[in-house]
């Protein structure tokens, strides 16, 4: 896939500066702009992989599976009377009282970018009443009045008492924290997680929703956002929406894939077009043709030759008792010596590539999660213990899941949403097509006329961003997981299975060749 843009090697700028004329390093530099300038604007169209110093950031990314909903700003009034009714969806916050102060930083800069024209309704949701103090604050800086608040029982909070009257349960819980894994000694991360991965969208308040965006606090938003993501979505057959694809920590998670794989195994589940998307395939040849015990010593394509050039060799010498030959009898030793190749946590050929939607941010719908398959799916996992047994996140258990009930069409990468959480920022780089600023009907959120946004780019797709200064685009930095997901979305994994029987027929050839300019060599030498 793409390689990053490497720096110019500083000693030979040195050089040049100290052994050419002016008109020389003119000319130099006339022609470096010049490779520049062809090879961007070449990347104008669409995304392309033998492109390769151009970051992911500077192209156009949309392929026939998915696209940028919309380039740049759109008019929110003229979106709004076109799409008519409001759908019926709802912002959700799992919060606390005591975060009141991050909460009400995450309301402003929504609404400002967003809500402020659209007026969608909030839920916020606590193991713990709210106070009076948190709800009116909060719903001072929104501009609807539909505003709820939830508080969570013990079930839908509380690992079962069975659980957390083990002794093994707080020893898991402190075992992690002493091996300094991220928040595993935290009991209340660990709940959290549990509440997010499975029980969140079985809550009443968002029971009587269709879509949800789940919002956390401390988040910042970059960009404005002018168009309805819960009507583009309908419309265009969407059903999950992501802006961050990152790789997990791999000790939070040691065990999950195993405990999803027992699961499709088990339930006989056949997996979605988005379950590539977090696997790393291990079958170089194709399985139905390939024996089992052939395909157990092969895990990369490098050793398919290798290998079949053995088993030709062994099953010569076998079938040939009479050809006494020393290169089958090495082969034959090598093997002996050698041990099987494992790959540590690899299942049915497949291991998970740490890969996951970041959960912090997603636009879904519902019945996505509240269904049969993905219901019985955390049910399996809630019952391994993995939640408190390990620190399985919702994110790489939401991801799973997807793969169980989604095809990749059906997934959108909100690439024109800028948004930080943490330290993990997204922010695009302006579309050509912007509008100036109207504000809502709430004079709260009112701009300064000569508010300055970044420049304007001919693949960028946001309107009116305002990204951080000395960070690095998200896009440009996720490596593997990124490169992923354009792969499959553009329809480039055009990777081929090994036909074995082809192979092991032309090797089997080469190899008894061998053996017969051996024999001559041989007779010729001895007369």
């Amino acid at each position: 896939m793409l390689t990053r843009i490497k720096r110019f090697p500083l000693h030979l700028v040195r050089y040049l500066v100290a052994e050419c004329n002016g008109m020389v390093l003119m000319m130099l530099l006339a022609l470096i702009i010049t490779i520049i300038v062809v090879i961007t604007s070449s990347a104008g169209d669409t995304y392309d992989p033998k492109l390769r110093i151009i970051p992911y950031s500077s192209q156009n990314l949309d392929s026939q599976l998915d696209s940028v909903f919309v380039q740049g700003c759109a008019d929110p009034m003229v979106s709004l009377e076109k799409g008519g009714e409001r759908m019926n969806a709802t912002f959700v916050m799992l919060t606390r009282n005591e975060e009141l102060k991050s909460v009400v930083n995450t309301i402003k800069s929504i609404e400002s970018h967003f809500n402020q024209w659209f007026h969608y309704p909030y839920v916020f949701l606590n193991n713990e009443p709210f106070t009076e103090e948190f709800q009116t604050e909060v719903s001072r800086w929104i501009t609807t009045d539909d505003v709820e608040f939830g508080t969570l029982n013990e079930i839908e909070w509380e690992f079962p008492q069975e659980v957390t009257e083990r002794p093994e349960f707080q020893q898991f819980i402190h075992d992690q924290g002493d091996r300094g894994i991220l928040y595993g000694n935290m009991e209340s991360y660990h709940r959290m997680c549990r509440f997010y991965s499975g029980i969140f969208y079985k809550h009443p308040l968002l029971q009587k929703r269709e879509w949800y965006w789940r919002l956390e606090p401390d988040v910042e938003f970059f960009c404005d956002l002018t168009y309805d993501p819960f009507r583009e979505m309908s419309e265009k057959g969407k059903r999950y929406g992501f802006t961050v694809f990152i790789p997990e920590l791999y000790w939070t998670v040691p065990n999950l894939c195993r405990s999803v794989k027992s699961f499709i195994r088990e339930k006989k589940v056949e997996v979605k077009s988005v379950w590539k998307l977090f696997t790393t395939n291990y079958n170089v040849m194709d399985p139905e043709q390939t024996p089992e015990e052939l395909n157990q010593w092969i895990n990369f394509e490098e050793q398919v030759e290798g290998k079949i050039l053995e088993k030709v060799g062994i099953d010569f010498l076998l079938e040939n008792e009479e050809h006494d030959n020393e290169k089958s009898w090495k082969l034959l030793i090598d093997k002996a010596k050698s041990k099987k190749p494992l790959v540590e946590d690899k299942f049915d050929n497949e291991e998970y590539n740490l890969c996951h939607f970041w959960s912090n941010f997603e636009i879904a719908r519902i019945d996505t999660f509240d269904n049969e398959i993905y219901n019985s799916f955390f049910q399996y996992l809630e019952s391994s213990g993995g939640f408190w047994k390990e620190r399985w996140g919702d994110a790489p258990v939401h991801s799973f899941g997807l793969s169980l009930v989604l095809n990749l069409d059906e997934v959108h990468y909100f690439r024109d949403i800028g948004y930080r959480h943490s330290q993990v920022y997204h922010c695009p780089k302006n579309s050509r097509n912007q509008l100036p600023y109207k504000q809502g009907d709430n004079d709260i959120y009112k701009r300064k006329r000569r508010t300055s946004y970044d420049s304007e780019w001919d693949n960028g797709t946001g309107c009116r961003c305002k990204c951080p200064d000395n960070k690095r685009e998200l896009e440009d930095t996720t490596h593997h997981c990124f490169d992923l997901w354009l792969e499959l979305t553009h329809e480039l994994d055009n990777r081929k299975l090994v036909n074995f029987k082809s192979l092991e027929t032309q090797i089997k050839h080469d190899f008894i060749n061998q053996l017969k300019e051996m024999d001559q060599q041989a007779v010729e030498s001895q007369t």
